[in-house]
């Protein structure tokens, strides 16, 4: 640990950290790969999960100990930054393929589907049940990390923050066993329709994101109890409310997109209201693809299909 005075930036020195956790990440692919082939090697995922949480957490330890010395310039600290919101930014880029996928099925379904969105056969789960129920934990966290950063500019380093923090952390606990219940409880699959792959896609992937965050907290609040904080030196945190912030709004979109509006829910909400009259809702000229969810008692007289065509 070297720092030449005349360098406004500073260049670690040689670490073996990168290369166990390169090591231990591939021996992990290979051991998914072999149990996705059903000759599971739980010896070769042991020793490659150990190997990778003890160099993680050697290697974030050398890096706290640097900013401790006094390493990390505000010049530094501006590369974290640049550095974390180019990581988020690819992580917006990692959600948007599937967002994309989705829409691009829900807006056209093709015919494998029954050219109908859900495809017929699927009972997509009430969104005003037990996803409300998780919208809510998500948004209410969302609020008690942004009031214990709050409370830590104010330069307050126990109360404020410690409650919010494990407040945040007890909300990102129960958001993950309540999606885990909601998984146990669905009826379809993975493998049931495009439906299936992509909103298991969606949802198990924003739940790893939600159990890395929630890591990333306790790991905030067991710093914030060693007194590493203070109201002007604390990116750490201020980088893990951002993570926390980005998980929050992918799930209100995902929450808004998937399971109200094209869960078929919104729609079913409206012919209620209207009490199956949707067809005089000032479109004349509307298509049949709008009275997919319309029951045939309800339905118009031009969009039912004549006796004479009858088989």
């Amino acid at each position: 640990m070297n720092r030449n005075p005349y360098s406004r930036y500073y260049v670690p020195g040689p670490s073996p950290w990168p290369f166990f956790v390169a090591i231990s990440a591939n021996g992990m692919a290979v051991g998914l790969i072999l149990w996705l082939h059903r000759t599971p090697s739980f010896l070769l995922m042991g020793m490659s999960l150990g190997c990778m949480v003890l160099s993680t957490f050697s290697w974030w330890r050398d890096l706290i100990r640097e900013g401790d010395i006094g390493f990390h310039t505000r010049f530094v600290i501006k590369s974290f930054r640049d550095g974390v919101a180019l990581f988020i930014l690819s992580e917006v880029m990692f959600f948007f393929s599937f967002f994309w996928t989705f829409f691009h099925n829900a807006l056209s379904p093709s015919c494998e589907l029954g050219m109908r969105w859900p495809p017929p056969g699927i009972r997509t789960p009430n969104p005003s049940s037990t996803s409300l129920f998780e919208t809510g934990l998500l948004i209410s966290s969302g609020l008690f990390v942004t009031q214990a950063h709050k409370s830590m500019r104010l330069k307050d380093y126990d109360v404020g923050p410690s409650i919010g923090l494990v407040v945040t952390i007890l909300c990102g606990t129960v958001f993950f066993l309540v999606q885990l219940r909601e998984y146990y409880w669905n009826s379809y699959t993975i493998a049931d329709s495009v439906y299936g792959s992509v909103f298991y896609l969606l949802t198990g992937f924003h739940g790893m994101h939600v159990v890395v965050g929630t890591l990333w907290l306790m790991v905030s609040l067991v710093r914030l109890w060693r007194g590493e904080f203070s109201s002007q030196r604390h990116f750490g945190f201020e980088a893990c409310i951002w993570y926390w912030h980005f998980v929050d709004v992918v799930w209100v979109a995902l929450w808004c997109l998937v399971y109200v509006w094209f869960g078929g829910w919104l729609y079913m909400w409206w012919f209620k209201m209207w009490d199956g009259d949707v067809y005089t809702f000032k479109y004349s000229d509307a298509k049949p693809s709008w009275y997919a969810y319309i029951q045939e008692e309800h339905a118009p007289s031009w969009y039912k299909i004549p006796d004479h065509l009858k088989g």
